[in-house]
């Protein structure tokens, strides 16, 4: 019979017999589907039902479907229950909120910002800046003096300000953070380790130094401005717990100051701004040069070019590797599902493997077995004759953040009297550096 003929497939997804991980699982189901789909069509254009050996056919490999979806469904069950066990990146922000508001002088002076006295003066130098405060007041808020001319905030302030710094910015959420001193910090690497070779019986061995190397973070100052009517800051006493002065202020600072630096951490120059991870291809350190995976045809992207792109990275890094990217280049690779920009035909479910758009308890999307982790780079998929690196994968471990304890805030009340409004500045000082580029390949649209 007709129908019967078109669908016959040597390779039956149901015959094939190998370990069952999630990726391959989400692929079956796919192949699957889509020879259903293809049997149902087949009989559909020969007006006539399937015959008794199809029927049987596509029976089984309906079960066979069944059974794969069941064991997809257990497996996402098992990351919700994994995901809610853990909680890593609620116990992560924790650990980065102690850690910022501790060790500038020592647990007292932590103690000191976490006490009513400052933290009832910290409020009262936002409303009215130091012109009205009692001399004692004032003597207090100089203990929390920084660098910028401004003061370090109470503890609560500091603690919501870096918990939205550090939920807007996600290269925060996997780059490795290490404390700067006064101006500049080194970070030692290992560039070389010794060769390991056999020798025959007897003979000597021939002694190899490893070689070491090192990068120097620089910190750059990040600046928050914005202005507030000085009637909306008297009143705010009055308007009750839910409209108040610091929150508002933290959660400003923290999301503003959050999106600036990973625009940065992705595409910053390293002139008067961090380093940006895309900007290291090409760059030469040592015996190492930053490298990228161009795509085969301009202005397009395959699954080919994808796969390129995880074989160029060197094997010892592929383990905690990731992809990091923009939403329009998050949105192309998608569109490979479909086949609107691929040249390559069928289902592909493979690339997506986990996830599938879910985003939960922290939990990212998978791209063909590796976290997606989206960030606001700031760029657009470019148009046709512009080449531009769109992402980059590896392991970002050797992506270094050094900062500057804390975020200073400074209030300026006199220079904007004749608007009758408060200018708020707030000031952090960090920089970034990669230590190992063999550890990084970037993803770059061709021209």
């Amino acid at each position: 019979m007709a129908n019967d003929t078109n669908v016959e497939n040597p390779s039956d997804p149901v015959e094939q017999k190998e370990t069952l991980d999630i990726r391959t699982i989400t692929e079956q189901i796919g192949k699957i589907y889509e020879t259903l789909k293809a049997m149902v069509a087949a009989s559909q254009t020969a007006g006539e039902p399937m015959d008794g050996a199809t029927e049987e056919k596509y029976d089984r490999m309906n079960k066979r479907l069944s059974a794969l979806i069941s064991m997809r469904d257990q497996h996402y069950r098992l990351l919700d229950a994994t995901a809610q066990a853990t909680r890593a990146v609620g116990k992560k922000i924790e650990t980065m909120s102690a850690t910022k508001t501790t060790g500038r002088r020592g647990d007292q002076l932590a103690n000191f910002f976490a006490g009513d006295e400052y933290r009832s003066t910290w409020g009262k130098y936002l409303r009215t800046g130091t012109h009205e405060m009692s001399r004692e007041e004032r003597a207090g808020l100089n203990e929390g003096v920084e660098a910028e001319g401004g003061y370090l905030p109470a503890t609560e302030f500091l603690s919501t300000l870096i918990t939205k710094r550090f939920q807007v910015n996600a290269m925060r959420q996997i780059m490795n953070t290490v404390p700067l001193g006064t101006f500049e910090t080194e970070v030692i690497y290992e560039d070389t380790i010794g060769a390991s070779s056999y020798i025959a019986e007897a003979s000597g061995a021939t002694e190899v130094t490893p070689a070491f190397a090192q990068v120097v973070l620089k910190p750059y100052t990040l600046r928050y401005f914005t202005k507030v009517s000085n009637e909306l800051l008297a009143d705010s006493p009055s308007r009750g717990a839910a409209f108040n002065v610091e929150s508002v202020l933290a959660s400003q600072i923290g999301r503003s100051m959050g999106e600036a630096e990973e625009r940065k951490f992705c595409t910053g120059t390293g002139t008067a701004m961090p380093w940006g991870i895309y900007n290291f291809v090409g760059v030469v350190r040592g015996a190492t040069t930053g490298t990228e995976t161009v795509t085969a045809t301009s202005n397009v992207i395959v699954q080919a070019d994808l796969l390129n792109c995880i074989a160029a990275l060197p094997r010892q890094y592929r383990d905690g590797a990731k992809w990091i990217m923009g939403d329009s280049m998050f949105y192309k690779i998608r569109q490979l599902l479909s086949g609107v920009i691929s040249t390559q035909t069928g289902y592909a479910p493979f690339a997506w493997s986990l996830g599938d758009g879910r985003l939960q308890d922290g939990e990212p999307d998978r791209l063909l077995g590796y976290p997606v982790v989206c960030v606001n780079d700031g760029l657009t998929y470019p148009a046709a004759g512009t080449k531009r690196v769109m992402a980059m994968f590896g392991n970002f471990d050797y992506f270094h953040l050094g900062e500057r304890e804390g975020v200073s805030v400074k209030v300026a009340k006199e220079v904007y009297l004749a608007n009758n409004q408060t200018g708020f500045f707030a000031f952090a000082r960090h920089g970034t550096d990669v230590s190992q580029l063999a550890a990084f390949n970037a993803l770059a649209i061709k021209a």
